[in-house]
């Protein structure tokens, strides 16, 4: 039997990207699970919290899509530079708080306070700006 080295390696970079891909999505799981522990979040089994998660995940994707199209808008009216960096945290912030909020209202089993869901859109904002931070300054090291 022929083996075909170009299938292997289209099947080794599948595998990578897939283990990849679930190390990410395992990190913010758990993460979420032991923030969500800590703050007091209730929730009836692991597959509703993971149905949460998925849901953070693609309809942040949409909110986030709506904030940038605000933070460029906001650029259009020419603020001082300190007004938008206050302003597009403050954007970012609140399209997070309202994708916790809306899969909040969708998904029933679990359950966040108001104060809950605020703690954790600062955060994955606060997340964000770090690691959008880190490539910037890699990228600027590099040249």
């Amino acid at each position: 039997m022929k083996q075909n080295p170009g299938l292997i390696t289209i099947l080794s970079v599948v595998l990578l990207i897939l283990l990849t891909a679930g190390a990410i999505f395992g990190g913010f799981f758990f993460g979420m699970v032991g923030l969500f522990e800590v703050i007091g979040v209730s929730y009836t089994s692991a597959w509703s919290l993971l149905l949460f998660a998925i849901l953070v995940l693609l309809l942040g994707f949409f909110f986030e899509i709506m904030a940038k199209m605000v933070k460029a808008l906001s650029v259009l009216a020419k603020p001082s530079p300190y007004v938008l960096r206050i302003w597009k945290p403050i954007v970012d912030t609140g399209f997070t708080w309202l994708t916790i909020y809306t899969v909040d209202e969708l998904v029933k089993h679990v359950s966040l306070t108001a104060v809950s869901e605020w703690i954790f859109a600062v955060l994955l904002v606060v997340v964000d700006y770090l690691f959008d931070d880190k490539k910037k300054n890699q990228k600027t090291s590099l040249r």
